[in-house]
């Protein structure tokens, strides 16, 4: 969340980045219950004062001020009671318009209500011209016999998969990739809870709103969308040392999303499914280290591209396109021949100290300061999204897919037939 004092002191910048974010939210009602919580915390503050001082002094009353002191007494603690229990009210309701304010947006971040309007500024790679018809990946998976969507609809339901014999392989080969290049980058792994409690989703910044999560009603847990949130959390309530910043840990873990209202968005096959791998970078960082380590987290992404030989581009996410925490946002897009169009592969944002506010987590400098740390996050790799283009782009006239380079010492064979 931002810091409050923005919303007394600048009020303009809030009112700024809900228009460039696109966020619908009633700011006028936010300022009235604001108002109306400052103005009943004074009032609530007041009254317990005045119960403190009639306690200091009723020892020293006389009995007939005592008496009429007490009924006093006994008139503001109903009142406190009543103010109490309305001050708890309005300030839930302010909370919950507080958490749907986002942070604010870059200078940079581009304007536009949808990720069309996502600003293109780098690409790298060759495209490969092929000599013959080219093939999507549901087909080439099916012909491969690498991946199974109609028997794991059978079990599970739409956007299910099975991943299969070599198709296998290759998702463990890619992670096992790229878990070394970050390792050799200075990241810590980590295998987060897939199951997180609710206030961590919220701590997260991953709530509001709920209906992309899977609930566990019974447990009051929630499936998580990304091991970020279990990153996040690792330093939950903490006060870390500026000398240990920046702390850099990449998570292992399955996800789950509802993928609510997403089916138009290159919606078949192992595009956009509810559940799938992952490993996921984040950074508590210094205020001052953020801006760079962005762009570092980005070249680690765009190097784990090129050594898998995949021509992508990089977009500059515009303001309707970065999701409440983030301040700016890059998306890596790998090209997917069968469709001649960009696919999302990785994101990289960088969420300022709006995620620690919510997390408590700080950092003492060197000066003996206490400041909010800074958190970042990006893909490095996401299966099945990556091996989307991996099987289009390295698909052969023979039906057979040749794999990267990079991961034959991994997967242990050459091509998939």
């Amino acid at each position: 969340m931002l810091d409050l004092s923005l919303l007394k002191d600048e009020p303009d910048k809030i009112k700024a980045a809900l228009k460039k974010k696109h966020v619908d939210l009633d700011f006028e009602r936010l300022l009235k219950l604001d108002n109306e919580r400052r103005s009943l915390l004074k009032t609530v503050e007041d009254m317990r004062a005045r119960q403190n001082d009639f306690n200091k002094k009723i020892t020293t009353l006389k009995e007939s001020a005592r008496k009429k002191a007490l009924v006093d007494m006994k008139v503001l603690a109903q009142e406190l009671s009543e103010k109490t229990k309305l001050l708890e009210e309005v300030s839930g309701n302010f909370r919950s318009l507080w958490l749907q304010v986002p942070n604010i947006p870059a200078e940079e971040v581009p304007e536009g209500a949808s990720d069309e309007e996502n600003k293109e500024f780098k690409t790298w790679g060759e495209r490969r011209n092929f000599d013959f018809a080219v093939k999507g990946h549901e087909e080439i998976v099916k012909n491969l016999d690498i991946a199974d969507i109609e028997r794991a609809t059978k079990v599970a339901g739409t956007k299910f998969y099975y991943l299969k014999g070599k198709g296998v392989v290759l998702e463990m080969s890619l992670m096992r990739f790229a878990l070394d290049e970050l390792i050799k980058a200075g990241f810590t792994p980590l295998t987060p809870p897939d199951l997180v409690r609710p206030e961590m989703m919220y701590a997260a910044a991953h709530f509001p709103p709920e209906d992309d999560a899977y609930a566990l009603e019974k447990d009051n847990l929630y499936l998580a969308g990304t091991a970020e949130v279990g990153l996040a959390g690792y330093h939950l309530n903490e006060t870390l040392e500026e000398k240990d910043l920046p702390a850099k840990y990449c998570g292992y873990s399955a996800c789950f999303r509802r993928e609510a209202g997403g089916y138009g968005k290159k919606g078949s096959g192992l595009y956009r499914v509810h559940q799938f791998h992952k490993i996921e970078m984040f950074v508590f960082c210094t205020p001052k280290q953020s801006a760079q380590i962005h762009e570092d987290l980005l070249a680690i992404a765009e190097n784990i591209m090129q050594k898998l030989e995949l021509p992508y581009r990089v977009v500059l996410n515009c303001g309707g396109d970065l999701g409440l925490p983030q301040h700016k946002k890059y998306d890596i897009e790998a090209w997917l021949p069968a469709t001649a169009s960009w696919g999302e592969t990785h994101s990289c944002s960088n969420d300022t100290d709006y995620q620690a506010r919510r997390l408590g987590t700080k950092f003492i400098s060197q000066e003996g300061k206490k400041e909010y740390v800074h958190t970042l996050n990006n893909t490095a790799v996401a299966s099945p999204r990556i091996i989307i283009p991996i099987l289009e782009n390295y698909q052969k006239k023979d039906g057979s897919v040749a794999v990267p380079a990079v991961l034959q010492p991994y997967t242990g064979f050459k091509e998939i037939k």
